[in-house]
């Protein structure tokens, strides 16, 4: 959301990242290439492994993200608690974000990003209980190759409601080849927020 507080923090050359909040889906790449985060919102590119992401304007591309005014560039949150109830997430973790750099109330905007540490959580664990109590049991695989990461409560759940379980993977299995892919560190359980403040 756009507030009459944000400001830049931070301009094109500066070496300090700001670390916020962040969640992704999460999808196998068809031609085998491995995992990808996705942003939570439909029709997005992957985050590219190994290198920077960076932010666009879906509204406009008559500018660089972000800008003031727009919603545009790569966001993250200051709190992952704000994350509770952004729509099936599958991953959540730290992000830098760098270059030219928008505060709002409640997180930034970037221009570039990439993930510091992640993490697989159950959405329905999130959105009920937090980020520290989200520990999935189970991964289980849809069409399209969209990963869904599951407890055990929750797949129950899933299979009453007749919601499709075609195939189940390790949860261990699954973190270790997206951290090995992006080349990044777990995150723990129970992180302390992280946040570069700006001044």
């Amino acid at each position: 959301m756009v507030t009459t507080e944000e400001r830049v923090a931070f301009v094109d050359g500066v070496a300090e990242a700001v670390v916020g909040w962040r969640t992704w889906s999460l999808a196998e790449l068809p031609d085998g290439g491995g995992l990808a985060l996705r942003p939570v919102a439909a029709g997005r590119r992957p985050w590219p492994a190994r290198q920077p992401a960076h932010g666009t304007c879906r509204l406009s591309r008559r500018h660089d993200a972000p800008v003031f005014g727009c919603l545009c560039g790569l966001h993250a949150a200051r709190d992952p608690e704000r994350l509770r109830r952004i729509r099936d997430p599958a991953v959540l973790g730290t992000v830098a974000l760098w270059g030219r750099v928008v505060e709002h109330d409640h997180g930034y905007r970037g221009q570039l990003g990439y993930p510091q540490r992640l993490r697989l959580v159950c959405y329905l664990c999130l959105w009920r209980r937090g980020p520290d109590a989200c520990s999935p049991d189970v991964v289980v695989r849809l069409r399209w190759g969209r990963l869904v990461p599951l407890c055990e409560e929750h797949l129950a759940l899933s299979r009453r409601y007749d919601f499709p379980v075609p195939e189940m993977r390790s949860p261990r299995e699954v973190e270790r080849s997206l951290l090995d892919r992006y080349a990044v560190d777990p995150l723990a359980a129970s992180a302390a927020t992280p946040r570069v403040p700006l001044s």
